[in-house]
């Protein structure tokens, strides 16, 4: 499936400024993919305008707090609750959690994970968990950190992930590489879809090999947003993740 990530501004990673064409860009998105993620507000926007399809997933994003570039970037907490999600009629939440071997803070985003998928169940509603490495102040793609933050939020009872492209060669190493990362775990695994390349061909080859490799899907936010045709670009993706093909480009 295709997930448009819609939850960047809330972190401080101020994609499109003027809100009423960022809710453009996404409203045009939106009818190519199985449902969308995001950040209270633009959620409650999307689904209040009919852009949201009842067929569609839902994702209330619940943990924004580490701001990019700040001294507390790794201090996810919670800006909302399971509860609200529930409430508000939500297919479920995202919960983004970064495994840093370095920080301290990790411990307590662990904590707080098996805190939010424990609620998740309970509440009866899907939690679509963001489980990243993180070094050095930025996210880590390499094949070895990846499978060990999928198989640490895998055990701990995650539904269903999301994780990094591994940094591998295009191609069948970069296949084995995302293969060996979902069969380390028991659920579905979602691929990043990272932002924006002006390479439209790199785009398409990367989103070949993670679905050859075995993904359950992507989630892409400014790769689809960002372009200066978002609907087209949200139906290419969707149709290379659908029909496992990048023969389209751009």
């Amino acid at each position: 499936m295709l997930i448009l990530a819609a939850d960047h501004r809330a972190r401080g990673v101020v994609t499109i400024e003027r809100y009423a064409d960022y809710l453009a860009a996404l409203t045009a998105a939106l009818p190519f993919c199985d449902g969308i993620l995001a950040s209270v507000q633009p959620l409650v926007d999307l689904a209040g305008s009919g852009a949201i399809r009842s067929d569609q997933l839902t994702y209330l994003s619940i943990n924004r707090t580490g701001l990019a570039g700040t001294a507390f970037d790794l201090d996810d907490r919670l800006v909302a609750s399971v509860a609200r999600a529930a409430a508000d009629g939500w297919s479920g939440i995202k919960h983004m959690t970064r495994i840093d071997r370095a920080s301290p803070l990790t411990a307590g985003a662990l904590e707080l994970l098996g805190r939010v998928v424990e609620e998740a169940a309970q509440a009866g509603i899907d939690a679509l968990i963001e489980c990243v490495p993180w070094r050095d102040g930025r996210m880590d793609h390499h094949v070895d950190a990846i499978v060990l933050a999928a198989v640490v939020a895998g055990d701990m009872g995650a539904p269903n992930l999301k994780v990094p492209i591994p940094d591998a060669a295009p191609g069948p190493a970069r296949v084995d590489a995302v293969a060996r990362i979902v069969e380390s775990v028991g659920v579905p695994v979602l691929f990043l879809g990272g932002p924006r390349r002006e390479d439209g061909n790199d785009t398409f080859a990367a989103v070949a090999d993670v679905m050859a490799g075995g993904a359950a899907g992507l989630a892409v936010g400014r790769l689809v947003f960002e372009d200066p045709d978002p609907a087209r670009m949200a139906a290419l993706v969707a149709a290379a993740v659908r029909e496992g093909s990048a023969s389209e480009r751009r």
